[in-house]
């Protein structure tokens, strides 16, 4: 176990450049065991259609394999509704699209066009943070897609669904019934994940402060990069707990917990960050490297059916022993750290929380309700135009497994336009190297069984690889799809053919994203800064007016003004995608965002501080922080919208508002505080400059 968190924390190390970009890399979601069991299911229709020799079984196959990418994971419950819901929905929709094609183009078209807006009215397009389960209605459609190019008459779709509807069946019974796996490993894998990601943190924080020559940018990295990454890695295993319905109590303490050891070392790396002198080597150096010991010893435990606290009691005891001994930031941040961290070990012996039936039911009560938001009739209308120009543009043209580009067009399409164009990087880069692994596995097959020996094992890796990157997950679906098309129908040329189709329907998808009511990025990014704004002061005036111990009124803050930073941050990096022709302009939102952080960081210090040196009321000062905000949000909307005279205002009354900002001195957060007013009005000026030079050229 102990070999697991080490090689944990290593990919943790190597992969948190990407949390909060555009290519996010989540390792902690490797589904070995699930990979496996996919590798099973695959394999057993594939074997059931060399022996029995009917072909159709080979769309049993994919069918087993779609059930699997489908597993939402979670109780058993929720799963055979979700997989029984695929498996019944994704067999009609084939049939039904295989037997309309067979009535010529117009009628699978009209079928395709249909089918598709059905399925697309079902997805939600909620904001994750990182890879979640493939949603059915995705997969549905794809099926929608192999059907009305397969056409069947009555009889043939008929036998199509009953092959599809076993392979599908198979699995779920696979899945489900006879290779039970424990419902809250992924949530345990996620609980390790932060805890590797914290400790982490702590250690790049050591490191950073004993360094001699450590910058403003290294600081900046620290308190962006790591923030970032462990605020991503909280969410995520929320959504994981989420999804559980026993358990949920003590995983989501564990959740808890670590949300406070986040906002300590948070706090000690912004308090650090804004001092000339490094922390003391004969006290406070040895409390962070108890900090950090405690949380390896946490993230050890997180991954047993049965944790033992005994190791982390004792261990708590001690540091918060010797952080009591002393005064300051540094061991007050690291009493709070250890004391989350000793309380979330005193649950573990407590005996499990019993989960409310009435919480279950009100949360399937709430996912139950069918409303339909306007983006998603405008993204399900956009897609099934794409999808049937794609079909339509195969058929005429009888382009050899039009299919793939009518999928790629699909897949691709996201709400946003700056999605899109990721999907289609991540999508290109992950078939190229797919591509020449198939090249040479092509090459090197000749019959059905070795194509087998290889199909099931790929869709091993395709599986285990689903929730950690999406490039990844082609590199091994390209090859795996190919030789299953290569299995049911053998043809020369697959190669070519799936990178021609692959570039006709990104072209495809790109153009329907662009043309077919495209969301504006930029309103996207704009909204984002200003939930960002509001949230990070609303956490800022919400300290002042807390009470001396209020960290549990504080947390939901706290989280909200993370998330909506991470936000707009991830909203840049997209809007960057699309071209530097903004880059000025993103250079200054950067520069926004960089403030938020620091506010953020500042009400840390401050809060953690609170809660052992009381200080008397700061209600006015909040007030003034509330009245600022509105100020900030309209000069912002004002020069994003290029409106002069508002700009000149709201500039004004902005100004006119530092000076009244400070409350008891320069303490951190009336510095942050004044650095974010500087940076809205560096943007308000560049906007005012893009605006009469746009006018000009007018």
């Amino acid at each position: 176990m102990q070999l697991t968190t080490k090689i944990l924390t290593a990919f943790n190390r190597q992969s948190r450049w990407s949390e909060g970009h555009i290519f996010a890399f989540t390792p902690e979601q490797i589904g070995i065991v699930e990979g496996i069991r996919a590798c099973v299911a695959v394999a057993v229709m594939l074997i059931a259609d060399l022996q029995l020799h009917m072909p159709d079984l080979a769309f049993g196959a994919v069918a087993a394999f779609w059930t699997c990418l489908c597993d939402p994971g979670g109780p058993n419950r929720s799963r055979i509704k979700v997989l029984a819901t695929y498996a019944v929905g994704s067999t009609l929709t084939l049939s039904i699209a295989a037997y309309c094609a067979h009535w010529g183009i117009v009628a699978g078209g009209v079928a395709l066009f249909v089918l598709v807006l059905l399925c697309g009215l079902t997805r939600s397009y909620r904001p994750t943070f990182g890879p979640m389960p493939t949603p059915t209605a995705l997969i549905a459609a794809i099926a929608v897609v192999i059907g009305v190019t397969t056409p069947r008459s009555a009889v043939g779709a008929l036998e199509l669904a009953g092959s599809f509807l076993l392979g599908a069946v198979w699995a779920m019974v696979l899945c489900i019934f006879i290779w039970r796996t424990d419902p809250r490993a992924p949530a345990r894998r996620a609980l390790q994940a932060i805890f590797a990601r914290l400790e982490d943190m702590a250690l790049s924080l050591q490191q950073l402060d004993a360094g001699a020559h450590a910058d403003a940018e290294q600081w900046s990295e620290l308190n962006g990069d790591h923030r970032r990454a462990v605020r991503l890695s909280i969410e995520r295993g929320r959504e994981v707990v989420a999804r559980l319905a026993g358990g949920r109590a003590r995983l989501g303490q564990s959740i808890d917990a670590a949300g406070r050891a986040y906002a300590a070392l948070m706090a000690l790396s912004h308090y650090r960050a804004g001092s000339p002198h490094p922390f003391d080597a004969s006290v406070e150096r040895p409390l962070l490297e108890g900090l950090r010991r405690l949380l390896h010893q946490v993230a050890h435990q997180s991954d047993k059916l049965v944790p033992s606290p005994e190791p982390l009691l004792g261990e708590g005891a001690a540091l918060l022993d010797e952080a009591g001994k002393q005064q300051g930031v540094v061991a007050h941040a690291i009493a709070v750290a250890t004391h989350a961290l000793v309380a979330l070990a005193r649950h573990w012996q407590e005996p499990e929380p019993q989960e409310h039936a009435s919480e279950a039911a009100a949360a399937a009560a709430g996912q139950s309700s069918f409303d339909v938001p306007a983006i998603v009739w405008r993204q399900a209308l956009r897609v099934a135009i794409a999808v049937t120009v794609s079909y339509t543009l195969g058929a005429c043209f009888d382009v050899s497994f039009s299919y793939w580009g009518t999928i790629a067009a699909l897949v691709i399409m996201q709400p946003l336009g700056a999605n899109t164009w990721l999907r289609v990087v991540e999508r290109a880069v992950g078939t190229i190297i797919g591509g020449v692994l198939t090249a040479i596995l092509i090459a090197r097959l000749s019959s059905p069984l070795e194509m087998l020996l290889f199909i099931a094992p790929l869709s091993a890796a395709v599986i285990a690889l689903r929730l950690v990157n999406y490039g990844l997950f082609m590199i091994f679906l390209t090859p795996m799809f190919v030789l299953v098309s290569d299995f049911i129908h053998p043809a020369s040329s697959l190669i070519s053919s799936r990178a021609i189709n692959e570039i006709i329907g990104a072209c495809i998808g790109l153009a329907g994203s662009l043309l077919l009511w495209p969301e504006k990025q930029d309103d996207a990014l704009s909204d984002a800064v200003l939930a960002a704004l509001s949230a990070n002061m609303a956490f800022a005036s919400g300290m002042l007016r807390a009470e001396t111990d209020a960290s549990a009124r504080l947390d939901p803050l706290r989280r909200e003004a993370g998330l909506t930073s991470t936000r707009a941050e991830i909203a840049r990096q997209r809007t960057l995608l699309q071209g530097h022709s903004q880059a000025a302009h993103l250079d200054r939102i950067r520069g926004i965002l960089v403030a938020l952080r620091t506010i953020c960081g500042a009400t840390n210090v401050l809060a953690i501080t609170r809660q052992f040196e009381p200080v008397e009321y700061c209600g006015a000062q909040a007030d003034r922080y509330d009245a600022l905000t509105e100020l900030l949000r309209a000069a912002f909307k004002g020069d994003d919208k290029g409106s002069e005279n508002g700009n000149d205002k709201e500039n004004d009354s902005a100004r006119a508002a530092i000076g009244s900002l400070d409350l008891q001195g320069q303490d951190y957060l009336s510095q942050a505080v004044h650095n974010l007013v500087l940076a809205i009005q560096d943007y308000a000026a560049d906007a005012h400059r893009m605006s009469e030079s746009a006018g000009q050229r007018t």
